[in-house]
């Protein structure tokens, strides 16, 4: 091709063409600048493809680590759920029945006292990609607002477990080791129940008691709205995931 331009240029010279080497000279420059901006034309998009097959290869790695999040939240639900309601209410039910012979059942409940679960979640996908970079660079508007939901929410989590924690440490376990029998209240592997508890009068009247279960409910009640709310901003992510691979394709 380019011996075959030469040629042309060459026999409008010789023949004293000049004009017509002008327009062709014009013209040949065109053609270089055009195939110059098609070729470019073409590197961003193929620059461009490759750089959203590795985002939607992300989105679908997120779109696995929020859906099993989501199901963990679910269960966590379920869990803390089970610990409020048939253990640390069928303490304060069994205390208010003031009931020595009922009372006797009140170890097969406690336990719910000392029960702690966590609402943080291993997101390192997630995690990784909720960099201010990333987050920015997004043109879905929806889906910057829900990632960064759920980078607020896992910030929270941590709060909501080291207050929980806290609580337990401070508050409850030293109630528990200065008036209850462990080993009867967790009945753990290999422990001994030596000291067998008889008297069951700390349980009645006992408003240190009362509070401290009360306040186990309360904590545990504000991480199901925690994760309830989670649960609903993990599937709505999920959704506007879902859509964006569909629209990407």
């Amino acid at each position: 091709m380019i011996k075959v331009f030469r040629k042309i240029r060459q026999s409008l010279l010789s023949n004293n063409k000049l004009s017509k080497y002008l327009l062709y000279a014009i013209g040949e420059i065109i053609l270089v600048v055009v195939g110059i901006l098609i070729a470019l034309q073409l590197n961003t998009w193929n620059a461009e493809r490759i750089q959203r097959q590795e985002l939607n290869a992300t989105f679908e790695r997120m779109l696995d680590e929020i859906n099993d999040s989501r199901i963990q939240a679910n269960n966590k639900i379920g869990a803390i759920d089970s610990v409020v309601k048939t253990s640390n209410k069928r303490s304060l039910h069994l205390m208010s029945l003031q009931n020595q012979d009922s009372l006797v059942n009140i170890y097969e409940s406690l336990e719910g006292l000392s029960q702690v679960i966590s609402v943080v979640f291993d997101m390192p996908t997630t995690g990784e990609f909720l960099n201010d970079k990333n987050i920015s660079s997004l043109e879905n508007i929806r889906l910057k607002t829900l990632l960064l939901r759920i980078k607020q929410n896992l910030k929270f989590s941590q709060v909501v477990d080291s207050y929980a924690l806290t609580q337990l440490n401070t508050i409850i376990e030293p109630f528990i080791m200065k008036n209850i029998n462990y080993a009867r209240m967790t009945g753990g592997r290999d422990m001994v129940e030596i000291n067998s508890p008889t008297d069951y009068s700390i349980f009645t009247n006992n408003l240190e008691l009362e509070n401290l279960i009360n306040l186990k409910i309360e904590t545990d009640n504000t991480k199901i709205d925690f994760l309830q709310n989670f649960a609903r901003i993990l599937q709505a992510t999920a959704d506007e995931i879902e859509s964006e691979l569909i629209s990407g394709k």
